[in-house]
């Protein structure tokens, strides 16, 4: 090496330091004499017109011929056909069109996997001739240093990697990957090094970093580290991203390596993350002696005496535990771990049934903090607590407050509708209209808004959320959009996802790119199976979610139904409607459920051992497979119509066995036994109240879900066909068990442990 290691380090600007301790970056100041003002949430207006919300393309048009072409020749490289390919892009008709560009990248593609690097050189340079305009350019760039460097020659693919690397970039890693190995190739390691150091320092997490780092230590050896210098500090903010990515395993490696050579500002950092790394790998005991230490004159003794409390936990020290949160509340009041330190004491005092305690705590917390992390989730307990006090007068203040302070919380719904219910109790119809009616205007297609649209005697204030006029977003359809639109309708979803995240990167995101994401994930779903389709489904819904929230106030409803049925997927319809009605279960309930445990996926398998589109357990499927005639197997738990056939005989056994359908839900989230058990202690509430005070979240949530989206599916699919169905076209995977010949309990979920009614949100 010709310069030092630490020479290129220093390009790193990239890269930041170690960002500031969490403990000294927020501090609050508690409001007072706040008035509370309660508004409708302000959506802007959608068009309805459907070509203004994504990119997706007209299904009723036909594909011409020229898309047609780039098509085949996609796929035909993708399969490895590359002739096939060649002979397909060069075509007069693929010229043609929105995509030409394309058609000439894959011909440039295949000749290079033909090893005909030459014409692959002009191919890919014929295409950023025509300038294309989104991400083509990147794509044909790389396309040109790869058949450079099949050409041998890696200080041309240098040049065209640095140059692109001027530019805004899809996958920067990527291209500091390439441009690291052919700066090697071409005999810079300087150069190489300055590309794999960017790689490893500023991408952790990315897939190339591990790699990046052994090509660091191959070419460079690296000078020993130095208190204060920019390697260090590269080093450190290396390790802090990785913690904060919570890769505790790595970042304790990459912390641990850096204290030899740490100053005194440094050391005690180090020592601190190092013990909380072990903390989070379940080494508390280990790390506990650590904090107290650093409890007692450290810098950071806040953080410190906070994780000392909570480790202290973990030993089973309860009576440490609640007087070290003590302390933190007590002497670090402007640190953000005061706010989590009463915060764990509150719910230490829910899960050990020490109900007063846990309410005084919260009420401590929300005083001090009412806009902190914890706020919200405390106002919740706070009211709720009040309101199966009697309380209802403090239920409306604190919940009527919350909602205007945060108005974009996931609580509000249920903060609307239970002021609205306290003030009913309190004898203020009036005042519970409005929230009623507020709580319908902003949630109607919820599970709150629905119970306030049953308790509303006036009509639900209407909004125009859906325009006729352009669309209002000043960022409307990104300059790519007509190429999108073509490879969305060519399906070539790979090459439109990488445009519309160019799109989001250069031009900034917008409802229509999120969309139209959404609407290509939900493509994509379609050929896959097992836990691969569930999280494209499941990231298809979530992404169309944020990109038009309109859907769940009133006038949402309004939206295009193709926008819904990404929100609502559903497949296997005849099946459920058969098997429904077998049953005499109200068929859209069951896609509800469906949809909450297996978006559809027929061939998923959870963590507890559940698998299918209801997701039965070995155990249950084998007791009404015999039940129902069928001769068991693990086959029937994938198989769509088998599961079907059981989970909906043994939901309709739940009824017969519970009666109210939240009791039924809940068992089948839940099991029997805690149901039973939250009947004996609640009885006498309503359903709505019943609903709120279960105990498990992931129960009560479950619960929620299904009742609120049940209404969605009978809205979105009743007497309306099914626009796209949604069965895999994958083969399914059949799962091998083995099964204990015991005989089965009767249950959806694996015996669990008895457990308190304590596991409380």
């Amino acid at each position: 090496m010709k310069r030092s290691v630490l020479a290129f380090i220093g390009l790193l600007m990239l890269v930041p330091a170690a960002p500031a301790p969490r403990a000294q970056q927020a501090r609050y100041s508690p409001t007072s004499g706040d008035v509370t003002v309660l508004s409708p949430t302000a959506h802007p207006q959608v068009p309805r017109d459907l070509a203004q919300l994504w990119l997706a393309p007209d299904r009723t048009a036909p594909r011409s011929n020229a898309v047609t072409s780039v098509m085949n020749a996609a796929r035909f490289t993708a399969s490895g056909e590359y002739s096939k390919a060649l002979a397909v892009a060069t075509q007069p008709i693929a010229k043609e069109g929105p995509l030409g560009q394309y058609a000439a990248y894959y011909a440039g593609v295949a000749q290079l996997r033909l090893n005909r690097a030459a014409d692959a050189l002009k191919s890919f340079r014929s295409v950023q001739d025509q300038k294309p305009t989104g991400y083509l350019w990147e794509a044909a760039a790389i396309g040109e240093a790869e058949a450079s460097e099949a050409l041998d020659r890696p200080a041309d693919a240098v040049r065209i990697y640095n140059r692109l690397l001027k530019g805004r970039l899809s996958n920067v890693e990527d291209v500091y990957m390439r441009l690291g190995r052919a700066a090697k190739a071409a005999g810079d390691p300087t150069r190489a090094a300055e590309a794999f150091a960017h790689v490893f320092y500023e991408f952790p997490l990315g897939e190339n970093a591990a790699t990046a780092g052994n090509e660091l230590d191959a070419l460079t050896g690296l000078q020993p580290l130095k208190a204060g210098s920019q390697r260090y500090k590269v080093e450190l903010g290396r390790a802090e991203r990785l913690f904060g990515a919570r890769q505790y395993a790595d970042a304790r490696n990459a912390f641990d390596a850096l204290r030899p050579y740490a100053g005194d500002d440094d050391r005690e950092l180090l020592r601190l993350r190092v013990a909380e790394c072990d903390y989070f790998t379940k080494r508390a005991r280990q790390a506990r002696d650590v904090f107290r230490d650093l409890s007692a004159d450290a810098a950071r003794r806040g953080e410190a005496t906070y994780f000392y409390g909570l480790a202290s936990k973990e030993a089973g020290e309860v009576d440490t535990f609640v007087s070290t949160m003590q302390r933190v509340a007590a002497d670090f009041p402007e640190q953000t771990w005061a706010d989590d330190a009463l915060n764990a004491l509150a719910t230490h005092y829910l899960k050990t049934d020490q109900d007063d305690l846990a309410d005084a705590t919260f009420r401590e917390l929300y005083r001090r903090y009412p806009r902190g992390n914890n706020a919200e989730r405390a106002a919740w307990k706070i009211g709720w607590s009040s309101y199966r006090q009697g309380n209802y007068a403090d239920t409306a203040a604190v919940f009527e407050r919350a909602a205007s302070d945060f108005s974009r919380s996931d609580y509000r719904p249920g903060w609307l509708y239970w002021s609205g219910r306290a003030q009913e109790r309190l004898g203020a119809a009036a005042v519970a209209q409005e929230r009623y009616a507020l709580a319908a205007a902003d949630y109607a297609n919820t599970y709150y808004g629905r119970l306030a649209l049953k308790r509303l005697t006036t009509p639900v204030p209407t909004r125009a959320l859906l325009t006729s006029t352009a669309a209002p977003d000043d960022r409307g359809l990104p300059a790519n959009g007509a190429v999108v639109r073509a490879l969305l309708s060519a399906e070539m979803f790979d090459d439109a996802l990488n445009e519309l995240r160019y799109a989001q990167i250069v031009w900034g995101d917008s409802p229509v790119v999120q969309a139209t994401v959404a609407w290509t994930r939900q493509q994509q779903a379609r050929s896959e199976s097992g836990m691969k389709r569930l999280l494209l489904l499941r990231g298809a819904i979530n992404t169309m979610k944020r990109a038009y929230p309109q859907f769940m106030a009133a006038g949402g409803e309004e939206l295009p139904r193709e926008v819904l049925t990404v929100i609502y997927p559903l497949a296997y319809w005849d099946l459920i409607r058969k098997h429904a009605e077998a049953n005499r279960l109200d068929p859209y309930l069951v896609a509800a459920l469906v949809a909450q445990e297996s978006t559809f996926s027929a061939d998923v398998k959870s963590g507890a051992n559940a698998y299918g589109l209801m997701q039965l357990l070995p155990s249950t499927a084998r007791q009404y497979a015999k039940k129902l005639g069928l001769r068991y197997s693990s086959r029937l738990l994938t198989d769509p119509e088998s599961n079907i056939r059981m989970g909906t005989a043994y939901l309709a056994d739940k009824i017969r066995e519970f009666g109210d359908l939240h009791l039924v839900l809940a068992s089948y989230n839940a099991g029997e036994r805690p149901v039973r058990r939250w009947q004996n202690e609640r009885a006498g509430l309503d359903t709505d109240e019943f609903i709120d005070d279960i105990p498990y979240p992931e129960t009560q949530n479950y619960v929620k879900k299904i009742l609120g989206t049940a209404d969605d599916y009978r809205r979105i699919y009743k007497e309306a066909q099914v626009l796209e169905p949604l069965e895999s076209t994958r083969a399914l995977t059949v799962p091998t068990l083995t099964v204990p010949s015991r005989k089965a309990v009767p249950a959806k979920r694996a015996p669990k442990a008895p457990r308190k009614p304590a596991r409380r949100r």
